[in-house]
Formats: structure tokens, sequence, C-alpha cells
């Protein structure tokens, strides 16, 4: 459906052709297969993918060749007068090799295509499901594991999250991020060898089904909390939740961030990036939520919303979900418990 709903806007505005080369991640969109090398081409009528020796891969939807030595001279071959790019993964020097194939006007589709993907099909929801559904489950493993306390640092937390990520079937959304105490306060922080210890221990991490990502964070609390480190996770947990519940067709993104910032009230200011992103074949892609951004609620849209309050050297906060809008109200996929746990 994905790609024949493209071809339609190819029709429509006369372009020869699409041409998407590696790493575009919407070649693994439309073809729905992830080669180690590929450049796609996506005619009105047809669509063809080539590839590496290195690789074997068969979509349904595309036609599959092996990419010669001498493509440039095959590629010339081809006639056109407008071709479409992505010139947002496309290369300087890449275009410039273009240009010398094919004297033609060159048309940017990126924006297109990402509109294309905001809303997801019935396929690709169940497959951000499933992909929710095992980090839920992998979240659940590594809490009774800390409970043993046979996990000692962040990098252990991290490879014991990964290992049961892979072993449920899925790829790494992204490089799993495990923080504890003040390193919890930089929201990138790159998982290192800190050892656990007292405070709260951050858990950023996803699988990725069938090449469709999740995005979780959860945050537990390594023994016993004071009343004030209780509180302001509970507040944290209150906003998040009152944004989900808030969202609703037609509503701008920006507002969405702009009153999760006016619920945090005096900790707005330790509020330091934006409310959410869109998720699919790339763990960030759009909608964006933030204070800028044009975009609305639609249906079929999949979003994180991940609030967060970071103390500089103290400790950091963040509360992440990934959200279906299913039409009538936002539908929270990753399922695992969001309560502070205290282990």
């Amino acid at each position: 459906m994905e790609l024949s709903l493209f071809q339609d806007y190819l029709k429509q505005n006369k372009i020869d052709l699409a041409l998407l080369v590696h790493p575009d991640p919407n070649i693994t969109y439309f073809a729905q297969v992830k080669p180690s090398y590929s450049i796609s081409l996506i005619y009105p009528n047809k669509a063809e993918l080539y590839i590496s020796k290195l690789d074997s891969v068969h979509p349904s939807n595309f036609k599959v060749f092996i990419l010669p030595k001498d493509w440039k001279k095959e590629f010339s071959k081809t006639k056109a007068k407008k071709i479409g790019i992505n010139k947002e993964s496309l290369t300087l020097s890449f275009y410039e090799t273009l240009r010398k194939i094919w004297d033609v006007e060159f048309i940017d589709v990126g924006e297109q295509i990402k509109k294309l993907r905001q809303i997801k099909s019935h396929e690709e929801i169940s497959k951000i499901t499933k992909a929710s559904e095992i980090t839920s489950l992998v979240f659940d493993k590594t809490v009774a594991e800390l409970r043993k306390n046979s996990l000692k640092t962040e990098l252990q937390v991290a490879n014991f999250i990964d290992s049961h990520i892979k072993e449920n079937g899925c790829e790494l959304a992204f490089p799993t991020i495990i923080s504890i105490g003040k390193n919890a306060a930089v929201p990138h922080h790159l998982t290192s060898s800190a050892k656990l210890s007292k405070g709260f221990l951050l858990m950023d991490f996803g699988a990725a089904y069938q090449n469709y990502c999740s995005d979780m964070t959860r945050v537990v609390y390594l023994g016993k909390p004071s009343k004030e480190e209780v509180d302001i996770y509970n507040l944290l947990l209150n906003v998040q939740e009152k944004s989900i519940s808030s969202v609703k067709s037609y509503l701008s993104l920006s507002e969405l961030d702009k009153q999760v910032r006016k619920d945090l009230g005096k900790y707005s200011s330790h509020f330091i990036h934006s409310l959410g992103h869109g998720i699919g074949i790339e763990v960030h892609e759009s909608p964006r939520i933030s204070l800028e951004s044009k975009d609305i609620v639609q249906k079929n849209q999949v979003f994180t919303i991940e609030p967060g309050i970071y103390f500089y050297n103290k400790f950091g906060l963040r509360i992440e979900d990934m959200v279906l809008f299913d039409g009538n109200k936002g539908k929270v996929l990753t399922k695992a418990k969001k309560e502070l746990i205290k282990i």
C-alpha cells in the first residue's frame, strides 16, 4: 500500500522515477527489506531494487537485480525528464554523480515520503505493537534480575537487556542507554562501566521487530528514596499520563509540548528536550512533538511521549511510552509498569 500511494504521487506530479540510495531508510519502508547496500528505482508503474552480490532479499513488490559494475551506464539508458530524490539522505558526491548520468530536473520527494510514513498501515502497527510488547517484557525481566543483585554496572544491565531483546527475535532499535544517579542527568548518556549504587536508575531502550522500532524509558530506584525524590517522580508520572490522555484528533503537537511544560511548574526549566517523536522504520521520524512543531495529531500516527526532569550532577528522570492514536484516543503500546519500583 505504501509503495502504491507513492507511485500515485509520482503519476500526479509527472515524475518519471524516484531514485533512493543506501542508507536511505525509505528503501526499507517501501521494500520491507534491509540489504547491506542498495539503490532503488521507483517508477509510476513498477519498482526495481539493485543490490550487492553479497545479499539475498526477496521483496514482494520490487523486482530485484544485482547492481552491475557499469551501473551508471546502465541507468543512463533510462529516459526521464523529472527524477525524484531524497535530498536529506543523499550525499553531495552522489548527487553530482546523478547529474552526470542524467541532465534532467531533480525533484526533492523527501517531504512527501515523510508525510506517507507518518500514517501507519495496519501491518506497520502490528509490527510496532509486537516490538513494544517485547520491550515491555524485557523490562520486567530486567527488574527481576536487578532484584537478584546480579547486575553490578550500567554495562551489565545494558548487556542483559540487549541479549534478551535478541533472544526474542528482535534487533536493537538503538544503542541501549543505562544511567545511574548523576549520569541520568545527561539524557543521551553513553552507557559506561559505572557501578550501580543507591539512587534512580534510568533505562532507555527498544526492540526492533521486522525493521519496526519501539522506544521506552523507565526509571527504578535502588534503595529507599526520600520523600522529595518520590514526589518529583510522581509529578513527572502524572504529567506524562495527563499528556497521553490529552491526545486527540487535529491537536497541535506544539500545544501538547507547551502544556507539559506548564504542568511541570517550577521544574519546567529542567525539561531540556522536546516531548516526543514519531517512530517506525526509524526510531526518530515525523511527526516531531516540540514547541516548534507544525504537525497535528492524525489517526494511525505512532509517537513517543517522554517528558523528563534533569538536575545537573544529581539525577535525571524520564518516563517514555509509545503511543498510537487510534482515531479516538492515545493508546499506550508499552505496557511496562510506570509506578516507581524500589529495589
